[in-house]
Formats: structure tokens, sequence, C-alpha cells
């Protein structure tokens, strides 16, 4: 996703790598990074629907492997021949639209998030205050952003678990299912999801951030001289540890999201593996407490290869930041400001 978010953002502003700070701050410049942000979300969540339908259904069933769950989700496939292959697609119009809206509002809310808050530390105390403080308002405006765009993404990540844990959900679309959850279950059950959500996605990115930007440092000045050559190569794995690392982190959460908003009512094939109803976050941490350890990370493999391959230096749930940091990485052209 880096690269594809990186050319979305080149075509957007050019030379955006000499971008000054006050130019930083105009509404043409955030509206080229929601617009990026949105597109390269959107399209490598889609990419990757797959590995989700395989993870959802490891953390419905019991105890499954990878390839068993693969199995499992291809024995309920209706139709014949390469037609069930459709199957692996289960949720594909709310992924698409969810992570365009919620990669538009958190990269570029990301962004302006920052640069006000770098604009800020600027003009209190100067640069050196501003070096000071870069990691905690990154973090700030990284979780800040993330929140916002967890609320537009909510009611669809709902609608996605429905249709990929509910044969019925899945045969009507999405549209009709989200009639369907609004009139019989109520608006608010589209945001049953919301604490979970937000457990799963602000550790993620702010992980992911912290991770990156550490691991970054020691692969540069560790590529250096006659390992000059190196530096791409290092930095590409630098954003697989940091995806990697984000999805540990806020994997129980991802469980926790789809034994909640799955459906609880689905077929025996299909159904939510002990369905767990909890209002409260408290009863929700109580809940995963419950599980263990190996419970908690049931599905860790298909989401660790969307976090790592699909995803791995700005991925699901990052920011403009490493985009504009992979690609000045890879030739050497440190963004201004």
């Amino acid at each position: 996703m880096n690269l594809l978010l990186s050319l979305l953002l080149a075509a957007w502003v050019p030379a955006w790598g000499r971008v000054s700070p006050s130019r930083r701050r105009s509404g043409r410049y955030y509206a080229g990074v929601s617009l990026s942000g949105a597109v390269a979300s959107s399209t490598t969540h889609v990419l990757v629907l797959p590995l989700d339908v395989v993870k959802t259904r490891m953390q419905t069933g019991s105890r499954l492997g990878l390839m068993t769950a693969a199995g499992a989700v291809l024995a309920d496939a209706p139709g014949r021949g390469l037609f069930r292959l459709s199957v692996f697609l289960k949720g594909l119009p709310p992924t698409a639209v969810g992570y365009f809206l919620q990669g538009g509002a958190k990269f570029g809310g990301y962004e302006a998030l920052k640069q006000e808050s770098f604009a800020r530390l600027r003009a209190a105390g100067g640069e050196e205050l501003t070096r000071r403080c870069q990691l905690p308002a990154m973090l700030a405006s990284a979780a800040a952003a993330e929140m916002a765009a967890t609320v537009l993404l909510a009611p669809l990540e709902v609608l996605k678990l429905r249709m990929q844990t509910d044969a019925a959900a899945a045969a009507r679309g999405a549209a009709r299912t989200l009639l369907h959850i609004s009139r019989h279950e109520g608006l608010g059950a589209l945001y049953k999801g919301l604490a979970p959500i937000a457990m799963r996605q602000v550790p993620y990115t702010m992980s992911k951030l912290v991770v990156y930007d550490q691991v970054a440092r020691l692969a540069k000045s560790a590529c250096v001289g006659e390992r000059e050559h190196l530096r791409p190569c290092a930095i590409v794995l630098t954003g697989l540890v940091a995806g990697a690392a984000a999805a540990i982190v806020s994997h129980p959460a991802d469980l926790l999201l789809t034994r909640l908003c799955g459906s609880a009512t689905a077929s025996t094939a299909t159904s939510v593996a002990e369905c767990v109803i909890a209002d409260g976050v408290l009863e929700q941490a109580r809940y995963l407490m419950s599980l263990g350890l190996r419970g908690a990370y049931a599905g860790l493999a298909p989401r660790l290869a969307m976090a790592s391959v699909a995803r791995h230096d700005v991925g699901d749930d990052v920011h403009p930041i490493f985009a504009i940091r992979v690609a000045a990485d890879v030739i050497g052209c440190a963004p201004a400001g």
C-alpha cells in the first residue's frame, strides 16, 4: 500500500517531498492526502478480502487452522466451478466503501492535526520544542484521527461481518442487509462494534507508528557505506516488522469485534462460536481474558499476512507519514516539515 499511496500523493501534490510547511496546511494538500488515503486504503483492503474471510472463519470456528478454515469457507459456497470462489469476496461492498471513508478521514485528519500541532509548537518554542515533542504530537494526532475514522467505519464493518458470518445476509446483499439490521435491531446495532474497533484500530495505528520509527532508525544507520544499496530492502523490511507488531498488539480486539458483530442467528455452519453479548468495555475485556492467549489470537496468521504483506508500510490503519517517509528514505529525499 505504501507504493500506491506514494504514487497517489505524488500525482496530487507535485514535488510533495519539497512541500513547505505553509503549503502543507493548504486545503488542496489535505484534500490530496485524504483522497489518496481513501483510494489506497479501499483498494488494499479489497485485495486482501479473501484473507479476511478466512480469518473471520478461524475466529468463529472451533480452533480451525488456516487451510482447514479456507476449506470450510469453500465447502459452504453455493454453485459450481469457479463461481464458488466468489465466496472469498463476501462483504466486498461494505469493505470498499467503509475503508474508503475510513482511509480518507484517517489520513487527511492525521495530516491536518499533525501539521496544526507542529505549527503551534513552532509558535510556542521554535524548532527545538517541535523536535522534542514530535513523537507525542504524532501519536496524539494519530489517535484522534483514528477515532474519527472509526466512527465512519463501524457501521460498515458490522455489515461486512454479518455478510461473512451469515449466509442469509450474504444472499440478501449489502443494501438489504443494512435495511434488515436497521429495521429489526435498530440503528444502534450498527455501532455495536465501535468500542472493539477503536480498541483494534488505535493501538494498531500507534504501535505501528512507534515501531516503524524506531526500527527505521536502526535500519538506516546500518545501511551506510558499502551497504547503502541495501537501504530500500531495509525500509521494506522495517514496514513488514511494524505491520506484524501492530497486528499482534491489536488482534485480540479484532477477534472480539468478530464475536460481537457476527450473526448469532446464522446457520450452524457459519454461526459465530460462543457469540458474546457484552455491553460494556470491562465486560468485553473480561471475555477476552477468559479465552486465554490461544483463544484470543485465533486467526492471527492470515491477519499477519494482511498487515505485513498487502499493507506493509502504511497499512490498515496508518498514515501518510509512512508513505512520505518510505519514499523519502528510498530515494534519499527528506520531506520538509
